[in-house]
């Protein structure tokens, strides 16, 4: 080691120091060690460690980011103690320090983890993105087994590397192992039978990890308590289903996984989900517990959730929808949503706006809803009601009795998008406050510390939509009805639009 590496390892490992301030002390009483005079009046009292129990000391050890854990116990004799029993060990870049090559970097990690007893370990979190390669697949493996047989709490390993992918050993998810979080990424894991009981483990996060539906099968047959599953980007999954025994698996989220045709649920207890792929089919069975659910798709979302989520969901409360294309517009449904009180729908299309008055009348007791709209600028000014003289129309018949708060994000000129708006003012007697943006919801200047205003898109339509608000919804505003108009910044900021 240079004499330069050599000055950078003992800045990085100077001594700290560790006070406690006591306020309000009794004069009466004297402390049993040193005291110093404080400038917001009270006493610094340092401690050299035999004072306190080992056992708080290790509490208080163990609260510490992995750096400063290592740099304490570097200089105080109860700190190296308890440093070799460390119950949250995290190894990542910030952790580790300048370790810009990957022989070093495992070299450090490697070392600690040689030091460190096993005792008490119960989180374990290697981050090697750009350090893995091939060759240091058995130090890994060396690693992962000492931490199981300590008995291991969590996990967290993320191996993004253009050098290799790293196999996760299915042996060490064999035994009966204490492990309740496991997070995998950018790694491959072949489980082909079934493996041992995993009654502990309660979360299961996938991301980007190479494994096909069948493997995944066989992993979640194992899990029989789970109760959190996420799955990000795991291309080899093209049909998952989730088995009747995880009784537990209480929330799913999918998102990414592009090769994902087929979600076939059996689990009875789901109550949060979240499900985003291009062509996704989902087939819910009967899941009576799920109350909040957030779909995404490349189309036809909303004639979806309209037509088969009252049936197979009847007990939502929270609704999500994000759709791309919608061939059919929204139409009276035969069932309803009796309990759904929250509703956002995100379209990136042209659509009949005025038609999801039918989804609306579907949800008697919805409360808040909120409409997205994303439409390319070459399509904004095809059906702008300045420039259409068909008749208004209206949807009778219809009563949002409990409908209080609306916003419509990127309102636009739009004649169904004015007649909606038209009909909600009209039909929603517990109405209280009606946003309507013009912005997209770009950030403006002065709401995040910036002096600009976030680039915008369509802007050429403000001034119409504003126009609309004026000519055809101010006029019919209640006088119990707040609105609110966000229109783009006035001030000379220096904004560009786009």
């Amino acid at each position: 080691m240079d004499q330069l590496e050599f000055m950078e390892e003992r800045q990085r490992f100077r001594p700290i120091q560790i006070c406690i301030i006591v306020m309000n002390q009794p004069k009466d009483r004297d402390p049993p060690c040193h005291q110093d005079d404080n400038a917001h009046g009270g006493k610094i009292m340092k401690y050299s460690g035999p004072e306190l129990p080992e056992d708080i000391w290790s509490h208080i050890h163990s609260l510490m980011l992995l750096r400063d854990a290592a740099r304490a116990a570097s200089v105080s004799h109860a700190f190296l103690r308890s440093w070799r029993c460390h119950p949250n060990l995290t190894f990542d870049l910030l952790n580790i320090g300048r370790a810009g090559i990957s022989r070093g970097f495992i070299s450090r990690v490697d070392h600690i983890l040689k030091k460190h007893s096993g005792k008490g370990l119960k989180k374990l979190k290697l981050d090697f993105t750009n350090h893995y390669n091939t060759k240091t697949s058995s130090y890994i493996d060396s690693w992962l087994q000492m931490a199981i047989t300590a008995g291991i709490e969590e996990l967290s390993l993320k191996m993004f590397s253009r050098k290799g992918v790293y196999n996760f050993p299915c042996s060490f998810l064999s035994n009966e192992m204490p492990i309740g979080y496991l997070h995998l990424e950018n790694c491959a894991i072949r489980p082909t039978v079934r493996l041992g009981s995993l009654r502990s483990l309660t979360i299961l996060h996938l991301c980007d990890v190479s494994i096909t539906g069948d493997e995944l099968q066989c992993l979640l047959c194992s899990c029989g308590s789970l109760q959190r599953l996420e799955l990000r980007k795991c291309s080899e999954i093209t049909c998952l289903k989730l088995p009747f025994l995880l009784q537990q698996l209480s929330c799913l989220q999918v998102s990414e996984c592009h090769q994902l045709r087929t979600i076939k649920n059996e689990a009875p207890s789901i109550s949060s989900s979240k499900l985003c792929g291009k062509k996704l089919k989902l087939l819910l069975g009967e899941s009576l517990r799920l109350k909040s659910l957030e779909i995404g798709r490349s189309r036809d979302v909303v004639c979806y959730a309209h037509k088969e989520l009252p049936i197979s969901a009847p007990n939502l409360q929270s609704l999500t929808i994000y759709s791309a294309y919608e061939k059919v517009k929204s139409i009276m449904a035969p069932s309803k949503f009796l309990h759904l009180k929250y509703l956002k729908i995100s379209l990136c299309c042209t659509y009949d706006y005025l038609s999801l008055a039918c989804f609306l009348d579907a949800a008697p007791s919805l409360e808040t809803f909120i409409l997205s709209v994303f439409i390319p600028s070459e399509r904004v000014d095809r059906k702008s009601i300045f420039g259409d003289i068909s008749p208004f129309q209206r949807m009778p018949g219809y009563r949002h009795g409990k409908l209080q708060r609306v916003k419509i994000a990127r309102f636009y000129s739009e004649k169904s998008l004015v007649e909606l708006a038209c009909h909600i003012l009209e039909n929603a007697t517990s109405l209280e406050c009606l946003t309507l943006d013009t912005t997209g919801g770009h950030y403006r200047c002065g709401l995040t510390g910036s002096s600009k205003c976030y680039p915008m898109r369509n802007h050429m339509d403000v001034p119409k939509a504003i126009s609309a608000i004026r000519t055809y919804i101010e006029g019919i505003i209640p006088s119990s009805v707040e609105l609110n108009v966000v229109k783009p910044c006035s001030r000379r900021c220096g904004r560009k639009f786009t």
